[in-house]
């Protein structure tokens, strides 16, 4: 019987360590109280110049959270194309993706930077 117990107990333990190796790369780096990251958007990037124009675009959100309902409000745009035209790039070589956040993501701004010629 107790080695029944110790072995369901392994097993247990070994399935969750492997759920939680397995779900780590599926989120985020956030920290309590400020978070900035950048990442690229455009994966393949091998031999590809980035040009001598660079612009950035963003949208910002505030989500206040309580027991019923979800207080959310995003304004801004961070459209790729929108980015492009403002800054005066016709060609977009790569993009990054910026994030900032606040307070456990009660404020949030995500940046695009735009890369081109």
């Amino acid at each position: 019987m107790v080695r029944r117990v110790i072995s369901l107990f392994t097993r247990s333990l070994t399935i969750t360590a492997l759920l939680l190796v397995a779900s780590g790369c599926s989120f985020r780096a956030r920290g309590l109280l400020y978070t900035d990251t950048i990442q690229p958007l455009c994966k393949d990037l091998r031999a590809t110049p980035l040009g001598l124009k660079r612009g950035d675009g963003s949208s910002k959100r505030i989500q206040i959270p309580t027991t019923r309902f979800d207080i959310t409000a995003e304004w801004d745009s961070r459209a790729i194309g929108d980015i492009a035209k403002e800054n005066d790039i016709e060609t977009v070589y790569g993009c990054d993706s910026r994030i900032q956040s606040l307070l456990m993501g009660l404020w949030r701004k995500d940046t695009v930077i735009v890369y081109g010629e």
